[in-house]
């Protein structure tokens, strides 16, 4: 079983379409916990809506590269376009990336954030440093 911390971020419909994508995870996945949604800062040029992101612990046999095909299609399903390098200034109705991957869930709490907006999610998740997975 590998263990994988997800960052979700939406600007177009976001609490609906982060609800739906958490709901859609819970389906295909072991869904062990997620964060509150918090709305973050606009980074980059191109966004017409703010903001809202976060953060999802799942359980899966599958290895990363397998799963993130997965979740390219969970993107496109729910209208997201298909990847290539404009897409990531444009708005979203949903973005799933892996940001850590390991063995134990409890590694994937610890591992430091690069983005801001997923620190920020980190920090107003007080149970993430709690859990018990």
């Amino acid at each position: 079983m590998r263990y994988y911390l997800l960052g979700l971020g939406s600007n177009i419909q976001p609490d609906q379409h982060l609800a739906r994508a958490c709901s859609e995870l819970a389906q295909r996945y072991q869904l062990l916990a997620s964060s509150p949604v918090i709305a973050t800062p606009t980074e980059g040029c191109g966004f017409h809506y703010p903001f809202r992101n976060q953060l999802a612990l799942i359980a899966t046999g599958l290895d990363a590269t397998h799963l993130k095909q997965e979740l390219l299609k969970l993107e496109a399903d729910f209208g997201r376009e298909p990847k290539s390098p404009e897409r990531k200034h444009h708005d979203r109705t949903i973005d799933v990336d892996i940001l850590v991957e390991s063995n134990h869930a409890e590694d994937c709490l610890r591992e430091p954030l690069q983005d801001r907006y997923y620190q920020a999610v980190m920090e107003q998740w007080p149970a993430a440093q709690t859990l018990k997975v």
